[in-house]
């Protein structure tokens, strides 16, 4: 049984990993945290209910074990402002598939730049239903909110994101 979970745990690594990095905002404390999560999902086996899907809770585990890390390293106010040039450009290669990373270009390296810089309630729900795929249900569970709360919060980093496009495109610094 523990050989099943540590698989069906490995299947989920490399979305856990993107997790961790978008909010740590370094590859190697990624690394780190992604490695955490799956340790204490192994140990915390007998918590799981099945009530969630399992990416649910594996995306929970991934979250709280990275916003520990920025506790513990007194990055919680630089957050995400901090990411370096590489870390912004291998965030870009990892949320694109193999026709994206040839066409890279600088309107999708301005927006991942503004998604760094969004509230962390907006970002984090933005993340879950228009990066990771999550639905705004599985993003309310994962976040312990409502749905109407999630689709808010999706809404206002939307609105906020159009609006810094537009400065940016016409070449404005807001």
């Amino acid at each position: 049984m523990m050989e099943t979970l540590a698989a069906e745990i490995a299947g989920h690594a490399s979305r856990m990993y993107r997790v961790a990095l978008r909010i740590v905002g370094s590859m190697d404390a990624a690394q780190d945290v992604a490695q955490d999560a799956c340790v204490k999902a192994l140990r915390g086996a007998e918590k799981f209910d099945g009530r969630a899907a399992l990416a649910t809770w594996l995306h929970r585990i991934t979250v709280n074990c990275a916003h520990d890390h920025l506790r513990k390293s007194r990055q919680m106010e630089r957050g995400r402002a901090d990411w370096d040039h590489d870390t912004m450009g291998m965030l870009a290669m990892l949320e694109a598939g193999p026709a994206k990373r040839a066409e890279q270009n600088e309107t999708y390296r301005v927006a991942l730049t503004l998604i760094a810089k969004l509230p962390d309630d907006c970002r984090s729900a933005f993340m879950l239903t228009q990066l990771d795929g999550y639905t705004y249900d599985e993003a309310a569970a994962i976040e312990n909110l409502s749905r109407g709360t999630v689709a808010s919060r999706v809404y206002r980093a939307r609105q906020i994101l159009m609006e810094q496009m537009n400065h940016h495109r016409a070449g404005e610094v807001p």
